[in-house]
């Protein structure tokens, strides 16, 4: 084996080039003298300061190797294992979203010692984006064991191992969460980030992608799968290797050092804005769990308000702003004096309670409407209903669908709307509604119109039946028949049929449309011991209840929930504008699978008998947890 630095009795005749020493240091080959220099030089500065030249920087570069490189094929932390860890999911956070694969690398004295690798049944449908992703079908899982049945033998591979992840959050988020709710185990883990680390060592790599970072280190992963948990973990055990050499030339000694040197931002931290006069303490005392704050003025009144899922970070970041614009934020919040924090773990909470304190502000985000994305809305309370965007919610007899994520989506839908079926067309006013504007398409009968408004209703909320092939054809010859040749043709309608309903599939529209829900919403409140009960009438909510996870009030459940849906309050009032503003956040957090807790899906038909046992059933299951349950 060749030393790992090209010695010469000349170093001056025969320099070091900055390939082969990164070549060294990181255990690779083909590295351009270029890549080797922006990986090295970095690090160099940081190290003994700016102003050396070429020459200077490879000699003080060689002597820092020299000195470790007795050591260099074994981890500087011989005494420390480490669990680099992939999982792959349904999407992006728990309980809605569940596990499909499992699987870790675990290291110690700089060689692999073990793997694991699991498939899992998620109990869940997994969405056809992610499917196109990682390649994981629901047939490939469906005789696959469940998390709770594989999590336990997961956790004991992992024992206290250092869990090691890419973008380390979001893995650890989930075994955590279900290591907790399924098991009753506390998982704490000392945890490192080869992204966060990346970043750090590697800031002219510019992006930190597993597939990048494979190819700016000149590392071989072709072997490995993309986007399945064995193939990531095996790659980003590949590259925390390569870190921990850097993270060892750079004279780290301990674990410690490590942790400190990923958590720390490489950046000089902002100053207090000037001009204000909240004491810095203030901002140390706050909580660093998810929640809701108000900055208050010296009479208490709300000047400011918002959510965040680290009140602390998000309240340090608007008194020691980063830039320009944060700046002048600041400036407007001089009078602020304190800050009242209230935790909350649940999404919907803290978008609700967020909402009610910019009623209450004083300042800058005081009330005003929740525009969202924008609804289709369907205005069945005229003969010749039309389909438009709006940006809220409204009770005048229409129905609405949405909110939706982008405005393009709705704009699309709109558009393929337009070309199946032939409805009256709108304009925009001055005002939030729109108007009829002159039709020039076919003159459609009441009667068939009315057909036609019901058939797209059915197709917007997935109410079209088992018969597709059937329901298809009559809809055709319906929709011909509406057209009276003054459309698209056959062949070209039912393209735009398969479209629509394409389109409709994509963007979960399922009915029905979102304000005449029933549902009883079940979230965590302050925090997961706590539940918070969300009573929803007719897509509007209408009572809370507040209970302990363990001890839920059956009696006081029973009474809210025969006084809401079966007793006279049913019969509900016109909502009025703060109702349809809370209205529009369930709605979006609905379509937007944010459930932590779980939603009871209530019909006409059921008996309150059924629904009491249904809650009380799925608040002992904590697989319920993240699901919608019809009762």
């Amino acid at each position: 084996m060749r030393d790992p630095i090209h010695q010469a009795n000349n170093q001056e005749e025969n320099p070091v080039s900055y390939s082969e020493l990164v070549g060294k240091i990181l255990n690779v080959e083909g590295l351009k003298e270029e890549a080797a220099e922006a990986i090295l030089n970095p690090l160099l500065v940081s190290v003994d300061g700016a102003g050396k030249d070429t020459k200077e920087r490879l000699n003080v570069a060689n002597e820092r190797f020299k000195v470790n490189s007795a050591h260099w094929a074994k981890n500087f932390l011989p005494d420390t294992t480490f669990s680099v860890v992939d999982i792959e999911t349904t999407g992006g956070r728990p309980p809605q979203h569940r596990v499909t694969e499992l699987a870790a690398v675990k290291l110690q004295d700089g060689e692999i010692v073990g793997e694991y690798h699991h498939l899992v049944n998620p109990g869940r449908e997994i969405p056809w984006s992610v499917v196109r992703l990682t390649g994981i079908t629901d047939a490939m899982l469906v005789d696959q064991p469940e998390l709770t049945e594989v999590l336990p033998a997961f956790l004991d591979f992992l024992g206290d191992s250092v869990f090691v992840a890419h973008c380390a959050n979001f893995d650890f988020n989930f075994i955590r969460y279900f290591s907790s709710e399924y098991l009753g185990r506390d998982y704490s883990p000392d945890v490192l980030c080869t992204f966060e680390l990346a970043q750090r060592l590697l800031p002219q790599a510019g992006r930190y992608n597993l597939g990048y970072l494979s190819s700016f280190l000149v590392l071989d992963d072709s072997a490995n799968d993309r986007h399945r948990a064995l193939g990531d973990a095996r790659t980003t055990a590949d590259i925390f290797f390569r870190l921990m050499n850097l993270l060892q030339f750079l004279e780290l000694k301990t674990f410690g050092d490590v942790v400190e040197y990923q958590d720390a931002s490489g950046k000089e931290a902002p100053s207090l804005a000037e001009g204000i006069s909240i004491d810095p303490a203030t901002l140390d005392d706050l909580p660093t769990e998810r929640g809701v704050y108000r900055l208050m003025n010296d009479k208490s009144e709300t000047v400011f308000s918002g959510k965040a899922t680290d009140i602390q970070k998000a309240v340090r970041d608007i008194f020691y702003p980063k830039n320009r614009s944060a700046t002048k934020l600041v400036q407007k919040l001089r009078t602020v004096r304190k800050v009242e924090a209230h935790r909350i773990e649940s999404e919907l909470g803290m978008t609700i309670q967020a909402l009610r304190l910019r009623r209450k502000s004083k300042g800058m985000n005081g009330a005003g409407q929740v525009s969202g994305t924008g609804f289709l809305k369907l205005s069945l309370g005229s003969e010749f209903p039309r389909a438009y965007a709006v940006n809220h919610l409204s009770a005048d007899g229409a129905v609405h669908y949405g909110p939706f994520r982008k405005q393009a989506q709705l704009r699309d839908l709109l558009g393929a709307i337009n070309g199946v079926f032939p409805l009256k067309s709108v304009q925009r006013s001055s005002g939030s509604e729109a108007v009829s504007a002159a039709d020039s398409g076919p003159d459609v009968p009441a009667a068939l119109y009315k057909k036609l408004v019901d058939r797209l209703q059915r197709l917007l909320e997935g109410r079209e039946g088992r018969m597709r092939k059937t329901s298809e054809d009559s809809l055709l010859i319906l929709l011909e028949e509406a057209w009276d040749k003054k459309g698209p043709k056959p062949s070209q309608l039912k393209r735009n049929l398969g479209r629509l309903r394409h389109l409709a599939q994509n963007q979960s529209l399922s009915g029905p449309s979102v304000e005449k829900k029933n549902i009883l919403i079940i979230e965590p409140a302050e925090s997961m011991k706590k539940r918070v009960c969300y009573f929803v009438r007719g897509g509007i909510l209408v009572d809370e209840l507040d209970f302990d996870r363990n001890r839920p009030p059956v009696e006081e459940l029973a009474a809210r929930i025969q006084a809401v849906y079966f007793g006279e309050a049913a019969r509900a009032k016109e909502p009025g504008t703060e109702e349809l503003e809370e209205a529009a956040i369930i709605a979006g957090w609905l379509r937007r699978e944010l459930i932590e807790g779980f939603v009871m899906d209530l019909s006409e038909e059921v008996d309150i008998e059924e629904v009491l046992e249904s809650l009380l059933q799925a608040l002992a299951d904590p697989r319920a947890a993240g699901t919608c349950i019809s009762v």
